[in-house]
């Protein structure tokens, strides 16, 4: 936590790097220290030290959160993929241990993910989403739902409420802005994604003999259509909106069907993660 600390500090007074650094640029240059077993653990363990650096010259005040010093753990983790380039600058061996001082590259492109991460968590103050999608029958399709958090999840949010406890959310009772911030409010949550996904199955069938006949396969098509309203709790309002579509194969209906569903869900977390960076570029001219 200490060491947390130190690192809102340096970014409380270096914020101003956030504006200087070109949009243009690549990556942004470290020289940091690192221990390990051997090398590549020590540079493992530059690397950290150099994302949480570069990480914290874009934290300011107003952006942080509650458990943002687990959010930031999180993000250096995952450190050796936002590395573009090492440099081994000095090593030694000491006490059964390699110490190294390296230069290392991280990634600061204006698409990179850990820009995208910490702009993300920063603008939109890392607010509690609950994801709830459903089928034509009216319950809940349980498939979707996990894609579409999982995507949240990938995002950076940490806040995702979770599926244990929007499973008792009426879907079928949400068509007013004051029925939905009622939603919102019971599960404590600042953005609702609401979807609703239609489905079907044909049979496959394939030329058979010259006369223009069919043969019937064992094969399915299925088809998926899923609209995903993003919603603002506190007024209930649609903030976002789109539609996906998707085809599967399977040998019945249903694993047609579910495949459809399945792709249609991976092209909607696409999609939400675009609505999300766009409230995210709203909410950065904002106070939250």
């Amino acid at each position: 936590m200490e060491r947390f600390k130190r690192l809102i500090e340096r970014g409380l007074l270096t914020v101003s790097a956030l504006f200087l650094l070109s949009a243009s640029a690549a990556a942004q240059s470290v020289v940091v220290d690192g221990v390990g077993a051997d090398e590549r653990a020590a540079l493992i363990d530059a690397s950290r030290t150099a994302v949480e650096q570069v990480a914290g010259t874009f934290i300011d005040s107003r952006t942080l959160v509650e458990n943002a010093a687990v959010k930031l753990d999180q993000i250096y983790t995952k450190a050796q993929g936002f590395v573009t380039g090492t440099e081994i600058l000095a090593k030694e061996q000491q006490g059964g241990f390699v110490h190294l001082r390296a230069r290392i590259d991280v990634d600061t492109s204006p698409d990179a993910q850990l820009m995208n991460n910490l702009s993300m968590i920063m603008m939109l103050n890392d607010p509690r989403i609950a994801v709830a999608v459903r089928e034509a029958g009216g319950s809940h399709d349980r498939a979707a739902e996990s894609a579409l958090d999982s995507k949240l999840l990938e995002l950076g949010f940490s806040h995702v409420v979770a599926s244990e406890r929007t499973a008792g959310l009426d879907l079928s009772g949400l068509g007013s802005a004051s029925s939905r911030t009622a939603a919102g409010q019971s599960l404590g949550a600042d953005y609702l994604v609401l979807g609703s996904v239609e489905s079907q199955a044909t049979d496959i069938s394939l030329p058979d003999g010259e006369d223009g006949s069919y043969r019937k396969t064992q094969l399915k098509s299925g088809c998926a259509r899923l609209t995903v309203n993003v919603i603002r709790s506190a007024t209930g309002e649609v903030v976002g909106t789109f539609t996906t579509t998707a085809k599967g194969v399977g040998t019945s209906e249903a694993m047609a069907r579910s495949k459809a569903v399945e792709k249609a869900s991976a092209k909607a977390a696409e999609r939400l993660e675009e609505k999300f960076r766009h409230l995210g570029s709203e909410a950065g001219t904002h106070e939250w």
